[in-house]
């Protein structure tokens, strides 16, 4: 899918074979992809990158600096960055949480690959 190539798009994920599955499918889907361990670094890396990422896919549980409150500092930077949050622990408000600190949408752990796909090209394509 050319229509994706020179996309950004960043993943923040402090399991490492999670984050390099995501960045190859994204790579594979044309995407520019980068990628960080921990929120702190994400954060990092989407100020160096702001003007290139379109998109951030975050984990939620990650070492130091969380998930929502990552979704929060990319927000105020660049409001009209689409983030996706994403987690494994099936806490009842987890969604809500997402959408309160300015998320896009909120997947379960463990990916559907191709729902992930779908809803990245849905948020880019509607951007």
């Amino acid at each position: 899918m050319s229509e994706n190539h020179n996309v950004g798009l960043l993943i923040v994920e402090d399991d490492i074979e999670i984050r390099i599955l995501l960045s190859e499918v994204f790579r594979i889907e044309q995407f520019e992809v980068y990628q960080a361990s921990d929120g702190e670094e994400g954060l990092n890396v989407f100020i160096a990158h702001q003007d290139k990422i379109a998109l951030v896919i975050t984990d939620l549980g990650l070492p130091k600096l969380g998930g929502v409150e990552l979704i929060e500092r990319i927000r105020a930077i660049k409001p009209a960055v689409k983030i996706i949050g994403s987690s494994g622990y099936g806490r009842i408000n987890i969604r809500e949480e997402v959408l309160q600190a300015g998320g896009d949408e909120f997947i379960p752990k463990p990916y559907v690959t191709a729902e992930l796909i779908k809803t990245v090209r849905r948020f880019l394509l509607d951007s």
